[in-house]
């Protein structure tokens, strides 16, 4: 569990404080009626995972001037473009949101095809510039685009890393 935790960024003090809870709940415990030793380490882990985590949902700040920009970053592989399609699907039907998601990701192959797909499954606009465009240029354009468009939210669709990667981080910041 910590190195899990450890490997999604969580910070390590906070790792460091939720195993030294769940261990000190975990010695000592009595194992409730119905359950294994196993199955009471899991009650355990989940009700201090959602202590840790917070109980209740906490919404998205929403910039004062629209659009609100998102920008989806991540190492390469953990869902950055699906969760992108989701986060849009539910601003649009939880918040009657307007979204645009912008294909920012010009290194992977298919990837820009992959957002459009998305986008087409659950009726958001996609905004593209193609491959040989760069990235910052995209996001910029595409910001443009929203507040000519009257979108709500912008959600921006970034290249995945490997490692820390000076230029990769730098097109971040810019």
């Amino acid at each position: 569990i910590r190195l899990a935790l450890l490997e999604a960024d969580v910070n390590f003090q906070v790792v460091r404080n939720f195993v030294k809870t769940v261990e000190e709940r975990a010695n000592g415990a009595k194992v409730l009626e119905g359950l294994n030793p196993s199955q009471q380490i899991v009650k355990i882990v989940d009700e201090e995972l959602t202590k840790t985590m917070g109980e209740e949902a906490v919404p998205l700040n929403k910039s004062e001037k629209i659009p609100t920009i998102i920008m989806m970053s991540g190492l390469q592989g953990a869902g950055k473009t699906t969760t992108a399609g989701k986060l849009a699907l539910k601003l649009k039907n939880e918040q009657n949101a307007r979204p645009l998601l912008i294909a920012d990701d010009v290194y992977r192959p298919a990837a820009i095809d992959q957002l459009q797909t998305v986008g087409q499954q659950i009726d958001v606009p996609v905004f593209q510039l193609g491959t040989d465009v760069d990235p910052v240029e995209i996001a910029k354009r595409g910001v443009e685009k929203a507040k000519e468009d009257h979108n709500d939210y912008v959600i921006i669709d970034t290249a995945g890393r490997l490692q820390i990667d000076e230029k990769l981080m730098g097109e971040l910041s810019d």
